[in-house]
């Protein structure tokens, strides 16, 4: 069976459901707050081992949903080197993510959190 028409029929709807909003900056306000809840959430599951692993899994999936999201939100060519750091931020953000989600550790994803959250700020501070 191939797995990869779901997976990506999933993906779009959660997009789309991202981007029903008729206010691009909320989008992104709200993606990279629902960013920051996950890996709260998903730094607390993998610190405490008892908790459930669907939860873990779930916050893994949407973390990385969400980092999707913001990059693939970037304007490259109006952005220019912002965009492009941006970019290559989130772009380690999810190597974070996915070797910390593979050894089951939460210390990096722990830093990661104050970085997503200094960008969430500055960007409620330019509405």
């Amino acid at each position: 069976m191939n797995y990869s028409l779901p997976a990506k029929n999933y993906i779009e709807n959660e997009i789309n459901s991202k981007t029903l909003s008729d206010n691009p900056h909320k989008i992104i306000f709200d993606v990279l707050n629902e960013l920051k809840h996950n890996l709260i959430l998903l730094s607390y599951c993998l610190e405490n081992k008892n908790s459930k692993d669907n939860v873990k899994s779930k916050s893994f999936s949407k973390s990385l949903k969400a980092i999707y999201i913001l990059q693939s939100s970037l304007n490259m060519k109006a952005g220019g080197e912002i965009a492009e750091n941006l970019f290559k931020l989130y772009d380690f953000c999810r190597t974070t993510i996915i070797k910390s989600f593979t050894r089951q550790e939460h210390e990096e994803i722990k830093k990661l959190i104050p970085i997503i959250s200094e960008i969430l700020d500055g960007w409620d501070s330019i509405k």
